[in-house]
């Protein structure tokens, strides 16, 4: 399957909300979008099941930091 690109303009906050979320997951702007996007269209079966696997991996991660940030404050 071939790839297409395209280019869209969102709103500063929404940039700066990715823009975060990366830095804290370690995906890609691409990969974050995609997932989104089929997610957005029911269509998340479609994306291929490497980019799953590894969109699990980055959420695992996500839960990881989150779970030992809640218990250290207790």
């Amino acid at each position: 399957m071939s790839n297409v690109s395209i280019g869209i303009r969102i709103p500063t906050n929404l940039h700066q909300r990715l823009e975060d979320y990366i830095a804290e997951t370690h995906a890609t702007k691409t990969e974050v979008i995609l997932t989104a996007l089929a997610q957005y269209l029911g269509v998340a079966e479609e994306i291929p099941l490497s980019q799953r696997v590894a969109a699990l991996e980055t959420q695992m991660a996500e839960l990881r930091n989150l779970v030992k940030s809640k218990t250290s404050v207790i």
